[in-house]
């Protein structure tokens, strides 16, 4: 034993108290290195080693195969020059179990100041060291989680581009009602049929086969996609779906295949809104035509069956029924010469309170038994007077 200690029982009560591991050793640092002194009952605990086991041994008696000797690069140096050392390592016990062991060495000198022991803390770190450990595997785990999550989430996002590409091309050649009501069916059958109560509406610009004639393909895609783009901006704004393109002629509906709060009353606004959108249209295009364009447009009420129909590899919005027959029969009466909008009595019933008209004399039309009435829209109650 020390004799200081000896001679100083506080100091030997206190080392002998304390809860953390402690070890007393020679200053000898050249081989066969420094043996141990003392070691205060928190060593025999930690390490398994009694105090007379452990006594006049080397503290090497603590390493083993997985000590990293590296951490004692410095020790040699800085004890020497009577400085504080600490580093934690792999240790073993007695019975040849390890741990993780973390201690600082710090020299004790006599009262004239020549350092002639060491003096060691040792701590068991063993739990902190695997939760650290645990931790760390934790946050590597976490990080490689959100790395895959964000490339799932690009992934995604570029599928989502892809389908809303896609989705937006395919309204350009089907109604996007019909799209959107085609998505919510959740994997029901697409062929689907309904009766419902809708307007049909055709719009057939007058004079196009001699336009036409006179224009290069070119001229005359782009007149057809202005007057196109300008119309179908008219036609969305009132509620309206356009079915179909055919040559100059449009088919728009009003009622379908979503219901709106006034059909007859929207289309016949549409009808006269894409007359007064002519302006612009002419405006436009008058240096890629040299004239002015007019339409017919027809519009008739009543029953339809709409659906898609065709087959599982095209298939095609479809509203058939008498009324759209009677619809495009209308609009074929319109003259030549000026824009005209003529309703057959179904629209006539519902919107005669709203746009004043003039009756054509009654006509028999084909596939009709009895002669029907026709009337022209002049303008919206106000504008013009009945006549």
């Amino acid at each position: 034993m020390i004799d200081s200690l000896h001679e100083d029982i506080d100091a030997m009560s206190l080392l002998e108290a304390m809860t953390e591991s402690v070890l007393v050793t020679t200053t000898g640092l050249d081989r066969p290195g420094p043996s141990i002194v003392y070691v205060n009952p928190a060593f025999e605990r930690m390490t398994g080693w009694s105090k007379q086991e452990i006594m006049g041994r080397s503290p090497r008696i603590l390493q083993g195969r997985k000590t990293d000797h590296s951490v004692f690069r410095d020790l040699r140096e800085r004890l020497i020059q009577g400085k504080h050392w600490s580093g934690q390592t792999i240790n073993y016990r007695k019975n040849g179990t390890e741990f993780v062991m973390a201690w600082s060495i710090v020299p004790i000198r006599d009262k004239s100041g020549d350092v002639y022991r060491y003096l060691a803390v040792q701590r068991d770190i063993t739990k902190r060291v695997s939760m650290e450990h645990e931790l760390a595997a934790a946050l590597s785990e976490e990080r490689k989680w959100f790395r895959q999550l964000e490339e799932t989430n690009r992934k995604l996002n570029e599928l989502n581009m892809i389908q809303l590409s896609t989705l937006n091309l395919f309204t350009k050649y089907v109604p996007e009602a019909v799209v959107k009501k085609g998505l919510a069916a959740h994997g029901g059958s697409l062929f689907h049929g309904e009766k419902l109560e809708i307007v049909a509406l055709f719009c057939d610009m007058r004079g196009f086969t001699s336009i036409s004639e006179q224009l290069s393909p070119d001229r005359v895609v782009k007149m057809l996609n202005t007057y196109y783009t300008m119309m179908v901006e008219v036609i969305n704004a009132h509620e309206g779906t356009v079915v179909q393109f055919v040559g100059d002629e449009i088919f728009a509906i009003f009622g379908a295949p979503m219901p709106i709060r006034d059909c007859v009353e929207n289309a016949l606004r549409c009808a006269l809104a894409m007359v007064e959108r002519l302006k612009d249209i002419n405006t436009t295009m008058t240096d890629v035509i040299g004239q002015d364009i007019c339409v017919g447009i027809g519009l008739n009420y009543g029953p339809v069956i709409a659906g898609n129909l065709g087959s599982e590899e095209r298939i095609s919005y479809s509203i058939t029924g008498d009324t759209v027959n009677t619809a495009k029969r209308i609009e074929s009466l319109a003259k030549d010469e000026r824009n005209t909008i003529l309703i057959g009595e179904s629209i006539y019933k519902h919107a005669c309170h709203l746009v004043t008209t003039q009756a054509l004399p009654a006509m028999l039309m084909k596939g009709k038994k009895a002669e029907i009435n026709v009337f022209e829209v002049l303008g919206l109650r106000g504008d013009s007077p009945e006549k």
